[in-house]
């Protein structure tokens, strides 16, 4: 069983590897995708025949509770209460983890280090969903890795991927539209992952029919789920499926924890991650991607305009930060890489390949 111990409590993470793409041993690049809430990575897994095909390598990992080591008394205690400080350690505490995995990976599998050009080699880091909670920390807490681990990982880092972001990644309400179980406070834990567990399989999964895109307003959006342009991933998929790539106990021992962090909190977390030219010093050429799905839920294009207008605010009062773009995938709801493993390899390939175009 492939495990990465990641801090000194010996805490690992278990993940999955595509392996070395023949006859690219010296310039492939290593895609590393953290998974979202009520999944572990295997919800990728069609992925991992793929990716040696465009010279990628896969590396699945599961977060912390979601397959790999449980989260302490001692971490979920930082999430359980309205402490502002103890809700950035946490984040911090991720960001940390994700930088030694990040060493560790590369050390161990003796990756190729990125290329001058930005083209081939090294690494990207993909958040899906709430995976983005674990992956912003390692920008937004940059300065707080240590200095050796930092120095380690430079030569290898490429660009962070945001996929399909939750609108409550930058710390806005989601309950305002439409419904969404995990921010509910009028419902307790367990009654929150129960009736997440029970409904998300049709909020999520749905293909949504967007009435007007371009109004960049919720209101052109579709909030509830129906009928959409095919079954939804979640409901197609069998129940051998769903055992093979969900992992429902972390709903109610950390994710819905996790949720209710301090709105500002989260904010503060995207901003310094994203627009924060002190912040940016720290592994310069990184670049950011947000990647979008067409037939999405309505509350990830609205954290893909958010942070869109997070990045032209920036721009207007002369704030470089970090290189950005926004790409959507066409056609596609929140499982394309369950429902359309080819194109969307090829998508995610494509866009390692074009980091220079940001």
């Amino acid at each position: 069983m492939p495990l990465i111990s990641v801090n000194e409590q010996d805490h690992s993470l278990f993940y999955e590897d595509s392996g070395v793409p023949l006859g690219t041993e010296e310039s492939y690049t290593t895609l590393i995708v953290i998974h979202g809430a009520s999944f572990h990575g295997g919800v990728f897994r069609r992925l991992l025949p793929l990716a040696p095909l465009h010279a990628v390598r896969l590396v699945l990992v599961n977060r912390r509770d979601s397959g790999s080591s449980p989260y302490t008394d001692t971490d979920l205690a930082q999430i359980n209460g309205n402490d502002a400080a103890a809700h950035e350690n946490f984040q911090r505490a991720r960001g940390m983890e994700l930088a030694t995995f990040v060493r560790c990976f590369v050390e161990r599998e003796k990756v190729p280090q990125a290329s001058p050009d930005g083209k081939s080699g090294g690494v990207s880091l993909t958040g899906w969903s709430s995976g983005n909670f674990y992956t912003l920390p390692l920008l937004a807490y940059a300065d707080s890795i240590p200095a050796e681990t930092r120095e380690a990982i430079t030569p290898f880092l490429r660009s962070l991927i945001i996929f399909d972001p939750p609108r409550s990644l930058l710390g806005f309400s989601v309950l305002e539209h439409g419904f969404d179980m995990l921010h509910d406070a009028s419902l307790t834990p367990a009654e929150r992952a129960e009736r997440f567990a029970q409904f998300f399989s049709i909020w999520v999964g749905t293909y949504y029919t967007h009435p007007n895109l371009a109004s960049r307003d919720v209101s052109g959006l579709q909030l509830i789920p129906a009928e959409g342009l095919r079954t939804a991933t979640t409901l197609a998929m069998s129940a051998d499926d769903m055992r093979g790539v969900r992992w429902t106990a972390a709903l109610e021992s950390s994710e819905v924890a996790v949720r209710p962090i301090l709105p500002a909190t989260y904010a503060e977390q995207v901003r310094r991650a994203l627009v924060d030219d002190r912040l940016a010093a720290y592994w310069p050429r990184y670049g950011v991607d947000v990647v979008w799905c067409e037939n999405i839920v309505w509350v990830v294009i609205d954290a893909v305009w958010r942070v869109e207008k997070l990045r032209k605010t920036a721009d207007e009062e002369g704030i470089k930060g970090r290189a950005f773009r926004s790409l959507m995938i066409p056609g596609a709801n929140h499982f394309p890489h369950w429902d359309e493993p080819e194109a969307t390899m090829k998508f995610f390939a494509d866009v390692l390949g074009n980091d220079d175009k940001r």
